[in-house]
C-alpha cells in the first residue's frame, strides 16, 4: 500500500508503476522536456530520450516503458537562453531530477558542467566567454561528467518496519556527529565499515553512544552533495556536506564500498538500515538539512539540476532583476521560499525522510532563509506552517538554526512552536563567563556579572519565554550548546587564542575570529602541567554548565574525548585526521569521558535538572520552597542590586524537584559556582541537608559526601542533591 502522502499528491520524480516508470517534472517556463535514459556501454554512456508532455501547472509528465529500479536517467530541458534575465535553459546539460531518491556517479568539474562556454583567466579559473555583452551557451554534453539520477525501488512495502523512539524533550540529549568523522578511526570496526552508514549502526558504535548517555544523534548532512569549485581546484572537498545536490537522495560516498559497487539501491538500503538499527536501540536520528541553498553556487557556477530546470523560480533573485541572485546564505544562492513549489519540494523531502526512511527529526541550517517571504522573515511563513500542521512532521523534533546572512537575519527566539532553536546566546555567555573572563581577570580587566549566565542556566526565559503566545514551548525551545561542528572544539577553545586554518588554503581568512577562547598562556599544545590542568578544569566547567542547565543539551562529537582540530575553527573541507575522532586516548581523555558520563547520569537521575516548564520563582503544589532560588556565597538570597555586580561571581542555584513518581523526583539540586580567581567560603542554604554529587575540581567523579559548609576552589563548580 502506498503512503498517505503519495496517494493524494502529484507524485513528482520518476516512480515505478506497472510496466515501467511514470515521470513528472515541474519546469514552468520550459518549452520542451526530454527524459533521458542512460545505459553504460564500456566507458561510454548510451543515451535514449523520450519527450514528456506539458500537463498544466508547469508540470511535464510521461510514461517510459520497460525500465526499472537501478536505471540511470536525467532531464534535458529546453527554453530561452538569456542569463541576464535569469534564463539558463541548455539541453546539452544533463540535469538531475530534484526528486531523485538515488544519485549515482562521479562529478568532474570543468567546462562541461558549466551552462556557458568558458575559458581560463590569468589565475587559471574558468570564467564565461562573452560575446556582444551576453554569455555564450555551451554546447558540450555534460552527461559523462556529472552524477545521474537513478530509479529507486518502491519502499512502501517496508513502511511498517519504521520505529520512532519518540524520546520526550525533557529527556533528550543530542550528540552532533559526522558519519565519517565518528567512525573513520573507530578501533572496534572492521576496515570496510569505517567511515560508513553501516559503521555508525554497528552494535559497538551503538553501545558507545548508549553508555555515554545520549538519546539522539544529529547527523551532519547526508543528502547527496557536490563540492564547490574552489575546493576542487585546491584538491579539497566539502567534508561537512553543506552543499546539497539532491534533497531526497543520500550521499553515496558514506556507504560501504560493497554497497557503492552494487549501486544506489544498495546505498539506500544501507541508510535505511542505519536508521532502523539506531531507532531499534532507542536512539533517535535527526538529520541536519540544508534547504537554504544548493551546490550550484552563483550564476557563474555549475548547472546540475535546479538552474537548468527553473532558475527564476527555484532561486531567490534580486527584486526587479532576474539576472542577479539574492544571496542570504553566503554560498552563492538562496532557494526561493517565496515560491509555492519550493515550499512544496522541501516539505515533500521532509516527509520522505520521515515517512519512508524513518528519521526522527531535522535540524535546519540557516533556517531564516527558509522562512523569508517578500517582506523578510515571517514566523507564519507557509513552510513553517506546513511543518507545524503536518500530522507526521508536526510531531517530530524540529530544530532551527535561527539566523542567516540576510537583512535582519538573527531571529533566535522567533520561530515558535513546534521548533526548538540553537541558542547562540547560551554559547556566547558561557564562553565569556568561563573562558574569556578568565583571561581578562588575569590581565586586570573588568569581567561579566552572573546575571546573564544565571538566566541561561534557568532555560533562557529572556529569549524563549517572553512572548505569551510562545511560552508553550518552555525551556525545550532552547538547544543549549558550547561548541558545534562550526568553530573550535571544546579542547581548542581552551588551547588557542587565534584560529589556525591555513590548511584550508584560504590564507587563514575563513572562519570567525570572534571565538571567545583562551589558550591559558600558551598557543596550542603545551607540556606545562599547570596549563594543562587549568585547561581541563575549564573544559569540565563548560561541560557542567551545558549538561546541568535547563534546556536541551547538545554535545559535539569528540568533545567528551577532548578532541582537537589543531586550532582549525572551520574544518568544513578537511576529510582528514583534523576532523576524524582519534580513539587513541590519553589517561586525561578517558577521565573526561567518564566525567561526561557522570554528568549525563546526574541529568537522568535527578528530575530537577530536566525541567519541563519555565521557573516562576514560586512554590509548586505541595512544595515548601520556590521552584528556583539564587543564593549568595554566604547562603543569603540574592538581592536585585547584586545581579549586575561582577563581585558576585560566587553564587548558588537552587533547582527545586518537580515532584512525581520518578526516582529522585523529590530531591532538590544545588549548583554552586565560584568563578572568582581565588577560593571562596560557601555556606550551603540551611533549607536542606546536602550531599555533594559532583566537583569540577576533580579529574574524575568521586564518591558522594554530605556537606553544609565548604571552601570552593577558583573557577570551579560543585553540585549537591538534597538528602531526603
Amino acid at each position: 500500500m502506498r503512503s498517505v502522502y503519495q496517494r493524494y499528491w502529484v507524485d513528482y520524480g520518476a516512480h515505478l508503476v506497472e510496466g515501467g516508470v511514470e515521470a513528472i517534472l515541474w519546469a514552468p517556463e520550459a518549452t520542451r522536456v526530454e527524459f533521458c535514459v542512460l545505459n553504460r556501454a564500456g566507458d561510454a554512456w548510451v543515451q535514449t530520450s523520450f519527450d514528456l508532455q506539458k500537463s498544466g501547472y508547469g508540470n511535464w509528465r510521461g510514461f517510459i516503458a520497460n525500465i526499472g529500479a537501478g536505471q540511470h536517467y536525467g532531464y534535458r530541458v529546453h527554453g530561452p537562453w538569456d542569463p541576464a534575465n535569469g534564463y539558463f535553459f541548455n539541453p546539452a546539460k544533463l540535469l538531475c531530477d530534484p526528486y531523485a531518491r538515488i544519485i549515482e556517479g562521479e562529478y568532474h568539474y570543468g567546462e562541461a558542467v558549466l551552462p556557458y562556454a568558458s575559458a581560463k583567466n590569468a589565475k587559471g579559473t574558468l570564467e564565461p566567454v562573452v560575446v556582444d555583452g551576453q554569455w555564450v551557451k555551451s554546447e558540450i554534453d555534460s552527461a559523462p561528467f556529472v552524477p545521474h539520477s537513478v530509479i529507486a525501488k518502491d519502499l512502501n512495502k517496508h513502511h511498517d518496519a519504521i520505529i520512532h523512539p519518540k524520546v520526550e524533550w525533557h529527556n533528550t540529549v543530542i550528540y552532533e556527529a559526522h558519519v565519517v568523522g565518528l567512525t573513520k578511526l573507530a578501533p572496534w570496526l572492521p576496515e570496510e565499515l569505517r567511515g560508513t552508514y553501516a559503521g555508525l549502526a554497528h552494535s559497538e558504535t551503538i553501545k558507545y553512544l548508549k553508555e555515554l548517555g545520549i538519546t539522539t544523534i544529529e547527523l551532519l548532512p547526508i543528502h547527496s552533495k557536490i563540492s564547490e569549485a574552489h575546493l576542487l581546484e585546491n584538491d579539497l572537498e566539502n567534508y561537512w556536506g553543506y552543499s546539497t545536490l539532491s534533497f531526497f537522495a543520500p550521499n553515496p560516498s558514506y556507504a560501504t564500498k560493497e554497497a557503492q559497487e552494487k549501486g544506489g539501491v544498495a546505498v539506500l538500503d544501507e541508510v535505511r538500515g542505519m536508521v532502523h538499527l539506531l531507532n531499534k536501540a532507542g536512539i533517535e536520528v535527526i538529520l541536519d538539512v540544508v534547504y537554504n541553498h544548493t551546490c550550484e553556487e552563483s550564476n557563474a557556477g555549475a548547472m546540475l539540476s535546479y538552474r537548468g530546470i527553473a532558475n527564476r523560480q527555484y532561486y531567490l533573485q534580486q527584486p526587479g532583476n532576474f539576472g542577479v541572485l539574492d544571496d542570504t546564505t553566503g554560498c552563492g544562492n538562496s532557494l526561493n521560499f517565496c515560491d509555492a513549489h519550493v515550499v512544496r519540494m522541501a516539505l515533500d523531502s521532509l516527509r520522505y525522510w520521515a515517512d519512508q526512511i524513518g528519521v526522527d527529526g531535522f535540524r535546519f541550517d540557516l533556517m531564516v532563509t527558509c522562512a523569508r517571504n517578500e517582506n523578510g522573515f515571517s514566523p507564519n511563513h507557509a513552510f513553517l506552517t506546513g511543518i507545524k500542521n503536518d500530522p507526521l512532521l508536526g510531531n517530530l523534533k524540529m530544530i532551527a538554526e535561527p539566523w542567516d546572512l540576510g537583512i535582519a537575519g538573527w531571529r533566535t527566539g522567533g520561530f515558535g512552536f513546534p521548533f526548538s532553536e540553537w541558542n547562540d546566546s547560551f554559547r556566547n555567555v558561557n564562553r565569556t563567563f568561563w573562558v574569556q573572563d578568565k583571561m581578562r581577570m588575569q590581565s586586570g580587566y573588568t569581567v561579566s556579572s552572573p546575571q546573564t549566565l544565571t538566566t541561561k542556566m534557568a532555560g533562557s526565559w529572556d529569549i524563549f519565554g517572553q512572548n505569551p503566545n510562545e511560552v508553550i514551548r518552555g525551556p525545550f525551545a532552547s538547544i543549549n550548546y558550547i561548541t558545534a561542528h562550526d568553530g573550535f572544539t571544546l579542547r581548542d577553545l581552551v588551547s588557542y587564542n587565534e584560529k589556525h586554518n591555513q590548511c584550508n588554503r584560504e590564507n587563514n581568512a575563513d572562519g570567525t575570529s570572534d571565538n571567545l577562547s583562551y589558550n591559558h598562556g600558551v598557543e596550542g599544545p603545551s607540556d606545562d602541567r599547570k596549563i594543562r590542568v587549568e585547561r581541563r578544569r575549564t573544559m569540565r566547567n563548560l561541560l557542567g554548565m551545558l549538561l546541568l542547565s535547563t534546556g536541551v543539551p547538545m554535545i559535539t562529537a569528540g568533545d567528551e574525548l577532548g578532541r582537537t582540530q589543531k586550532g582549525n575553527n572551520n574544518a568544513y573541507c578537511q576529510n582528514s585526521d583534523i576532523s576524524w575522532l582519534d580513539w587513541n586516548l590519553e589517561a586525561w581523555q578517558r577521565d573526561l569521558m567518564h566525567t561526561v558520563k557522570h554528568l549525563l547520569w546526574l541529568r537522568r537521575s535527578f528530575p530537577a535538572l530536566r525541567q519541563s516548564e519555565f521557573f516562576t520563582g514560586n512554590p509548586r503544589e505541595d512544595r515548601d520552597v520556590p521552584d528556583l532560588c539564587w543564593f549568595r556565597a554566604n547562603g543569603s538570597l540574592f538581592t536585585d542590586d547584586a545581579w549586575a555586580n561582577s563581585d558576585h561571581r560566587a553564587f548558588q542555584a537552587f533547582f527545586a524537584a518537580p515532584g512525581g513518581n520518578e526516582e529522585n523526583s523529590h530531591r532538590d539540586v544545588l549548583i554552586v559556582v565560584n568563578a572568582h580567581g581565588k577560593s571562596t567560603e560557601i555556606n550551603l542554604p540551611e533549607i536542606r541537608r546536602w550531599e555533594r554529587i559532583w566537583n569540577s575540581q576533580n579529574e574524575i567523579p568521586r564518591s558522594f559526601e554530605e556537606h553544609s559548609k565548604l571552601r570552593i576552589q577558583p573557577f570551579s563548580i560543585q553540585v549537591f542533591a538534597s538528602i531526603v
